[in-house]
């Protein structure tokens, strides 16, 4: 392996993995905006819609896994110019989707309920259910909006990505504004809605963001009529044959999304039974967390996609060795870059999405307290999303699987429950129970791809 390989390969690998974080950093912004506002109002509304959010999260990653079955296969038949079939596997995307907007309108439905099984504070609960009222058509809307997201993707073409992503988050600010604090121009005046004006304000933003990209997806080529049926009984037994393929690869991914997502959530829903405000800081850690793997995942989507390329091809027999170097050298940089932000520059970033900061000093002090554990949970998570990816590309799906479901819920999520429910220890022990869990994960992922690359014929 020559350095000059390595280094040609990291530049491409950081080329090409960063265009899609970029795309993926604007659109999680867009959920950020409601935090930074509610910064401005009490703890109390910030705790509530933290909790929200993170319910959110599992159900959204899950989502975006389940329905990810679709898009390469919509590619490819896109790509082969069989439009037919393409129509096809977004229609049926599309259903899929619509069932599962269902499942997200009953499970926050029944959130306000659950909260007060499990003894939540009134009026947390109360609070929770003001911002859930009016977010739920955002919440629901989303599982559309991946499907759509996703056929826009399939046809190559992303000209218009950034632009739109770029306006939801503008829209999305000043409609936050308005909606939760209130104007007063002149003769035209509006109190503002609180904590219930923001999750409006998030339906809102998103209503338009979906609709820019239905706009994109008809641009680029999706037209009803190059699917022709025959009534609904026609429609179905047309659109069926699409079912089987997408549940087959959606389905694994979406358990594995399932289980990435659920340690975090499960920590801030134990720590919330016995300190709100630790709640509220692992769960601005979690923001933080979610944002900061946004690189790695877009990194992650390259390293499949050359991996793969690399082992099917079967070009140099090094050179799968050097892909699998180059992205653990990129994600190592990528560390070193976030260690430098907190020690070099004395960042504590988590910090930095408390604008209000005057009001929530108990708050800022928890997460000084939670700054080291923080810099390591997006890191631990680093690895593990950059180690799963190499493996994802040599066909070997079935570790990831594993070593989530023994490392997160067994390790990390069992530790949780340990420290907090029956030492009666606090937010710190239960984060650092997380860094465990996804340190243990990365340890085995990376033990079992140090395995497939010394008794791969291609290395």
């Amino acid at each position: 392996m020559s350095f000059s390989e390595l280094r040609s390969e990291m530049w491409a690998l950081s080329l090409f993995g960063g265009r899609l974080a970029v795309a993926e950093l604007i659109l999680f912004s867009v959920f950020l905006t409601d935090i930074v506002m509610l910064g401005y109002m009490s703890e109390l509304s910030l705790s509530a819609a933290l909790l929200a959010n993170a319910v959110f999260v599992v159900v959204f990653v899950t989502a975006l896994g389940f329905l990810q079955g679709a898009l390469p296969l919509a590619s490819r038949y896109f790509k082969q110019g069989r439009m037919f079939d393409f129509h096809g596997m977004v229609i049926m995307s599309c259903l899929q989707a619509l069932a599962l907007a269902i499942v997200v309108v009953v499970i926050f439905l029944l959130v306000p309920v659950m909260l007060r099984l499990i003894s939540y504070p009134a009026d947390l609960v109360a609070e929770s259910w003001a911002y859930i009222a009016w977010v739920l058509p955002a919440y629901a809307l989303s599982m559309l909006y991946i499907v759509v997201r996703n056929a826009v993707i399939a046809t190559g073409n992303s000209r218009g990505f950034m632009t739109l992503s770029f306006i939801a988050l503008g829209l999305n600010a000043v409609l936050n504004y308005l909606l939760g604090f209130g104007f007063d121009l002149g003769g035209l005046a509006f109190d503002g809605m609180g904590i219930s004006g923001i999750g409006l304000a998030s339906s809102l933003g998103d209503c338009v963001l979906f609709s820019g990209f239905v706009y994109l997806l008809f641009r680029n080529g999706f037209h009803l009529r190059h699917f022709p049926v025959d009534g609904v009984v026609d429609a179905w037994r047309t659109l069926r044959p699409y079912l089987r393929p997408t549940l087959a690869i959606g389905i694994p991914v979406g358990i594995v999304f399932f289980i990435d997502t659920t340690l975090f959530s499960a920590a801030l829903i134990i720590v919330g039974r016995h300190d709100v405000q630790g709640m509220a800081a692992l769960a601005v850690i979690r923001e933080w967390s979610a944002l900061a793997i946004m690189v790695p995942v877009g990194l992650s989507e390259a390293i499949v996609q050359r991996v793969a390329q690399a082992t099917d091809q079967a070009i140099d027999p090094d050179h799968l060795g050097i892909l699998a170097s180059a992205a653990l050298y990129v994600s190592l940089l990528y560390a070193a870059v976030l260690a430098f932000i907190y020690f070099g520059l004395g960042i504590n970033v988590p910090a930095l999405f408390i604008v209000n900061q005057s009001a929530h000093t108990g708050l800022l002090a928890r997460l000084d307290d939670l700054a080291l554990l923080a810099l390591l949970a997006p890191l631990t998570h680093t690895f593990v999303i950059c180690l799963s990816s190499i493996l994802r590309g040599i066909m070997d799906v079935n570790t990831s699987l594993y070593a989530t479901v023994a490392c997160y819920w067994g390790v990390g999520l069992g530790l949780t429950v340990l420290f907090v429910e029956f030492m009666g220890f606090g937010a710190d022990y239960a984060l650092f129970a997380v860094v465990i869990g996804q340190a243990a994960s990365a340890v085995w992922i990376g033990a079992r791809l140090r395995f497939q690359l010394r008794r791969s014929p291609a290395i």
